[in-house]
């Protein structure tokens, strides 16, 4: 998968902001606080929506704002796909809208939608669709800093089941 932009409304600390990606490796440098992880939380978010206990709404919304969205643009295969998620503000918490996938057509999905169609894309197990509390993505592209210290310096079982999981693997320990 090749991400080509970004899109960013109303989202932690960017307004309207659309960053294009060169092809190849990309280096998200800053200041603290200056919107790299924003950047990593927003493809997340565009790719499998919120997830309670990781990725809610209130942390991704900027304050004040009622509606917000991510449009991530990426190629994969030769094909160019775009993906849309909506946030907006309700009474009592920041829910995810309704999202527009662009695959060859233009088609409104639900967030479950989009998620099981990402997951198909990418491969991913569908046992992932329903999973919260450990998923994928956040090994193979965002792992926070703490998790990883926790992977690197964990004891050697613990190390050798994250990756087990990580690639999907870890079903091969079970039947051995």
């Amino acid at each position: 998968m090749l991400i080509k932009k970004i899109k960013l409304k109303n989202i932690r600390s960017y307004i309207d902001e659309e960053i294009d990606f060169d092809k190849g490796i990309t280096l998200l440098s800053g200041d603290i606080g200056s919107g790299k992880s924003s950047i990593l939380l927003a493809i997340d978010f565009a790719l499998f929506g919120l997830r309670k206990g990781y990725l809610s709404g209130n942390a991704l919304l900027r304050n004040g704002e009622n509606q917000g969205s991510v449009e991530l643009t990426f190629e994969i295969e030769s094909k160019e796909i775009s993906i849309k998620r909506n946030l907006k503000r309700t009474p009592t918490s920041v829910a995810q809208d309704y999202g527009i996938l662009k695959h060859s057509v233009e088609k409104e999905l639900s967030a479950v939608e989009l998620k099981d169609f990402i997951l198909t894309l990418l491969n991913y197990p569908k046992e992932y669709l329903t999973k919260s509390k450990y998923f994928i993505y956040n090994y193979t592209i965002y792992t926070p800093q703490e998790e990883m210290k926790q992977i690197l310096l964990g004891d050697r079982e613990y190390r050798l089941d994250t990756i087990r999981k990580v690639f999907g693997i870890d079903k091969y320990k079970r039947i051995k």
